[in-house]
């Protein structure tokens, strides 16, 4: 059986019938004949006849097909209104110019479809204790509900001053199906309490919202957005917009997060050893390998460890199973530490050199693998000078490295010529990556560009970024490529997974570790077996300075052994760590504690006093 067509003969259009359309798709920028507004989502009547080319674009809505022939208008009660086509009229309300529109035969006043039909008092949700009342001609003003300064007609409160847009007050209740998210949208006007927690940002043009301002939102994701990103044409279209991807130009890109906290050492012993293939059969002197060709049981004396020999062990398992330390991650006990790259020493690499007296670590891989030069061109930071590899013999002098900005007491890399020193993580990175969170573009390694990370949404104020050269929104932070996409913490069973925004958790929550409120528009880390969230610094801190380290001194003629720990606040409610000696503390700061008699000095007292090989004078505990 046939269905039949809906066909019609409309006076806006003489010249054929009009046949209704409900499923075809038409194009994003067809709008109505009659009231100029869009038909995309509307049934809609358009032209019958294929042969007539002028005819094509001739869309009409359902509804408009139905307004009434004549109509009496509050504004001009005395005489009827007749719908008429009105090419060199203008509306005598909005002042817009007319297609068609309603005339009065008698004194020619003239009002468009949609202002013959405007509500002229509303009550509105977002204004609940008083009605508002249509001010029809444009004015420009800054809005009530969303904030913006724009031109445009407005409902008023006469008792309060209330304004808003005349869009405003007319925009939907909900977006039931928004391009850009994959929730629905609805309009608040304000942000919820249990929110303001954190500043917060629109998901679109990531800048502030701001907490008594209209706005829409999703409380499955903690997802907002501007009223005028929501619906804006230009962020619909590219919602739609299939993006062009890069990636098949590079096939060989490291993709991160990489998978695992091991990864990133792997990923060390990789780009070396290609670099290594790509300098071959140029002269050998520009990249001489360590001076131990092979891996012996016993180095007698290496070029960073002199005072002792080291012993090659094979990892079997972490020296710290049983500690039970509730402040474990401050004092770096994941595994075995390397001295040398910082990172753990795993099963994954077990072989190792070790002096048990020390404490000293290196891998096998650290110990004799090491370029003890990198020429001109091997480092895509500092291609433009040779780099040489080097140690600060001093556990607890610290330097700086230039591409991620963090402290580092390990192996590093140094330009001679220009005085800057980099991490052995760093120096092989690669130039291009891809990224998990970006998936149709690589992203290059650049100068830092005063953005804010697109994953932590941290400033990244100093040192190097990796950026998209397609989206000149995208960037992150060095230091958010290193975290992996897996972990494994003490406290918890099962891998615990990093998550990206925006994903489905309602409510408030908090870090399992530190107790404090996790902001869950920026990324987190997630055990979805017992749904316990982590702030990403409280499962691993990447700032390369490898503790643990001792030394021996006298407080009050009375020897101590203090070792070198990190101290940083757990949450916002608990008070900073002081010095005993300067009495003074900060967010995050590297110590100096007896175990004995808990006496606390900082990195900075302990350089100046220690090294000058004077005794502490302190208040009593």
């Amino acid at each position: 059986m046939s269905c039949s067509t809906v066909e019609i003969e409309h006076f806006s259009h003489p010249e054929h019938p009009l046949v209704l359309k409900e499923d075809v798709v038409i194009g994003a920028d067809a709008t109505c004949s009659v009231c100029d507004g869009s038909v995309i989502g509307s049934p809609t009547y358009t032209c019958s006849s294929s042969d007539d080319i002028n005819c094509q674009n001739f869309y009409l809505h359902k509804t408009c097909a139905e307004l009434p022939k004549q109509i009496i208008h509050p504004g001009h009660k005395k005489h009827t209104l007749t719908l008429l086509p009105a090419p060199r009229w203008i509306c005598d309300t909005c002042l817009h110019d007319l297609k068609f529109g309603y005339i009065c035969d008698h004194c020619g006043f003239a009002v468009c479809v949609i202002c013959a039909y405007e509500q002229r008092v509303l009550t509105h949700p977002g204004h609940e204790e008083h009605t508002l009342q249509l001010i029809q001609r444009e004015s420009l003003f800054t809005c009530d509900a969303c904030s913006v300064e724009a031109k445009d007609a407005s409902y008023v409160c006469t008792t309060c001053q209330f304004w808003i847009h005349k869009s405003c007050a007319t925009s939907p209740f909900i977006i039931p199906d928004p391009p850009y998210h994959h929730h629905p949208l609805h309009l608040v006007y304000s942000i919820p309490d249990e929110h303001r927690y954190f500043p917060r940002e629109c998901n679109i043009c990531s800048k502030f919202v701001q907490i008594n301002f209209w706005m829409y939102y999703c409380h499955k994701c903690t997802y907002f957005v501007h009223m005028k990103c929501a619906t804006s044409s230009d962020i619909m279209s590219l919602a739609n917009e299939s993006e062009a991807d890069d990636l098949d130009k590079y096939p060989d890109l490291v993709q991160f997060p990489l998978p695992s906290e091991e990864s990133l050492f792997e990923l060390i012993t990789t780009q070396c050893c290609k670099l290594q293939v790509n300098f071959q059969g140029e002269d050998e002197s520009n990249l001489p390998l360590s001076t131990i060709p092979d891996d012996p049981d016993i180095i007698e004396e290496h070029w960073s460890h002199k005072n002792h020999p080291l012993e090659q062990l094979q990892f079997t398992m972490s020296v710290n199973d049983d500690d039970d330390d509730d402040d474990d991650d401050n004092n770096d006990s994941r595994v075995l530490i390397c001295d040398g790259c910082i990172e753990p020493i795993t099963a994954s690499c077990p072989s190792y050199y070790a002096c048990i007296k020390c404490q000293f670590f290196l891998h096998a891989f650290c110990a004799t693998k090491l370029p003890e030069k990198l020429p001109i061109g091997a480092c895509g930071f500092h291609p433009q000078h040779s780099l040489v590899l080097k140690h600060m013999y001093m556990f607890y002098n610290f330097w700086i490295c230039r591409v991620c900005d963090y402290f580092g007491n390990g192996f590093y890399y140094k330009c001679e010529a220009c005085d800057i020193r980099i991490h052995i993580r760093c120096a092989f990175l690669p130039t291009r990556i891809r990224y998990k969170s970006h998936k149709h573009h690589s992203l290059v390694q650049r100068p830092f560009s005063g953005s804010r990370c697109s994953v932590t949404n941290f400033n990244i104020s100093l040192g190097v970024e990796y950026a998209c050269e397609t989206c000149s929104t995208f960037q992150i932070h060095i230091i958010s490529a290193f975290y992996p996409s897996r972990m494994k913490h003490k406290y918890d069973d099962h891998p615990i997974t990093l998550r990206y925004p925006p994903f489905f958790y309602e409510g408030v929550i908090y870090c399992e570790i530190c107790e404090d409120q996790v902001n869950n528009q920026l990324w987190l880390y997630h055990c979805d077996e017992c749904d316990h969230p982590f702030l990403h610094d409280c499962l691993r801190s990447y700032i390369n300075v490898k503790c643990g380290g001792k030394i021996e001194h006298k407080i009050r003629n009375q020897p101590h052994t203090l070792t070198m720990i990190l101290k940083k606040r757990t949450n916002r409610n608990r008070p900073l760590y002081s010095c005993d000696i300067c009495k003074q503390g900060s967010e995050l700061q590297f110590y100096f504690e007896c175990d004995g008699c808990g006496f606390l000095a900082c990195i900075f007292c302990i350089r100046i006093q220690y090294m000058a090989g004077k005794e502490f004078e302190i208040s009593s505990h």
